[in-house]
């Protein structure tokens, strides 16, 4: 885990790192005119075929076709078995998230043609891609990173009751408000639900906040470090719950966003490929 940790960290310093050199030393040739660009210094260097720019759109293509390794490992096609779906979905969203950046600096901010098309639905992707991530964190999933049933959420869910319970030995009322606090306020169809569970992230913070003075308030003897393990665990099994309440739901509208989500993934590439044949095929070479 630690190194899963670094190593996306390590990655996303060094992306940004690269991006933010790039727009330092372009940033007055991106604010000017198209007709104006071809007499900037920068030209050679960050128009679309130029050194850096071609080199960019390269680094960004790659990344969006590195995308698909994660659909490989979660199918385990052509024998990709090893590391955690969970570690593979991370780096699917940090090449989900760098490659649109690296592809657009090669634009130059410049778009048009049927390119532009392979552009928007990158955009498309990457944006449904963090609706869909919101949605892969509401079901409950094992170390792995497969799905719990419905059986094993609710004995997980159980089992923090009775820690709760017997190892804190909180009152009737405590216990009651903890169960208030942590329910919601109302269950409805899928996408209502959805917009529950986004108010509902909102106002746990504060939910948490006022829990955590309550039970300073009325169990005065309790240990700091022991109140801060008890509202871990409290906020663990309320997630828990609301994610056994909604999971039916929450579950819908993941298999609508992957239908949503495919179509633009599909058109993003074709349309790539058919770019980057055309510029070979027009004799556009890197310092390759």
């Amino acid at each position: 885990m630690r190194v899963h940790r670094t190593t996306l960290s390590v990655l996303y310093t060094l992306a940004l790192i690269a991006a933010s050199l790039v727009v330092n030393q372009g940033y007055t040739y991106y604010l000017t005119p198209l007709l104006e660009r071809p007499h900037s210094v920068m030209h050679e260097y960050l128009k679309p075929g130029g050194v850096w720019g071609h080199g960019l759109g390269i680094l960004g293509s790659a990344m969006m076709l590195l995308l698909f390794l994660y659909s490989v490992r979660k199918r385990q096609l052509f024998g990709l078995r090893f590391g955690k779906i969970g570690y593979w979905l991370n780096i699917h969203i940090f090449f989900g998230i760098m490659g649109p950046v690296f592809v657009t600096l090669h634009t130059s901010f410049k778009f048009g043609g049927i390119v532009s098309i392979s552009y928007y639905a990158m955009l498309a992707v990457m944006f449904s891609g963090f609706i869909g991530r919101y949605l892969y964190v509401q079901i409950p999933r094992a170390l792995s990173g497969e799905e719990l049933s419905l059986k094993e959420i609710e004995s997980k869910h159980l089992l923090l009751t009775r820690l709760i319970t017997k190892q804190y030995q909180l009152d009737e009322s405590s216990l009651a408000m903890i169960e208030h606090l942590a329910g919601l306020s109302h269950v409805g169809g899928s996408w209502c639900n959805l917009l529950t569970t986004l108010r509902d992230d909102v106002q746990r913070p504060f939910k948490m906040h006022y829990l955590k003075n309550e039970l300073r308030r009325r169990y005065k003897k309790l240990p700091h470090e022991k109140l801060d393990t008890l509202l871990a665990v409290i906020e663990e099994k309320s997630l828990l719950q609301r994610k056994m309440t909604l999971l039916s739901s929450i579950q819908k509208l993941f298999h609508y966003w992957h239908v949503a989500h495919k179509p633009f993934a599909y058109v993003m590439i074709i349309i790539m490929f058919i770019h980057i044949a055309v510029t070979i095929l027009f004799g556009y070479r890197w310092i390759l």
